[in-house]
């Protein structure tokens, strides 16, 4: 394995200990805002306006981000009994396939993403009045986070036969 190999699954490593950090950070301040919305509206019965928007937006934040962590752990829901029952050909058939339909699926995330981001900067959310280009930002930088993590796997399994 050369250099820059190296360097890339390095920097891969280095991506999902910062979406790890990301996700974990997403995840409790949605819990702290779910928790202050039931506290607001059934104890003090004054709903706040805004933390059901934020929790909605954090919510599909923290599905796009652990969906490319999920991908760079190899986390994601897969058939192994038929996998392993292939014959070694044909399992290099089957993850070629798996991986192109991967690379499609983050090309459309990507591509579409930046499209419906650069559509939404306009627009402001209901409650919080804050671009909506920032709720849907989560497409390109999941799809983008993906593409990377999706390169450092097929490096990996080239090398590694």
């Amino acid at each position: 394995m050369n250099n820059v190999s190296r360097a890339l699954i390095k920097f891969d490593d280095l991506l999902a200990k910062g979406e790890a950090v990301v996700l974990i950070a997403i995840l409790a301040l949605m819990t702290v805002v779910v928790f202050l919305q039931v506290v607001y509206r059934y104890v003090l019965t004054q709903p706040l306006h805004w933390s059901e928007e934020l929790a909605r937006y954090l919510f599909v934040w923290l599905s796009v981000l652990g969906a490319a962590h999920g991908l760079q752990k190899r986390g994601h829901f897969g058939f192994d009994a038929l996998f392993r029952m292939l014959p070694k050909r044909a399992k290099a058939y089957l993850k070629l396939v798996i991986y192109a339909l991967m690379g499609v699926v983050i090309f459309v995330m990507l591509v579409d993403g930046i499209t419906l981001v650069e559509k939404t900067l306009p627009q402001e959310s209901p409650a919080m009045g804050i671009c909506m280009g920032w709720a849907y930002a989560s497409l390109p930088l999941g799809g983008a986070l993906m593409a990377i993590h999706l390169v450092v796997i097929l490096l990996k399994d080239t090398t590694n036969g």
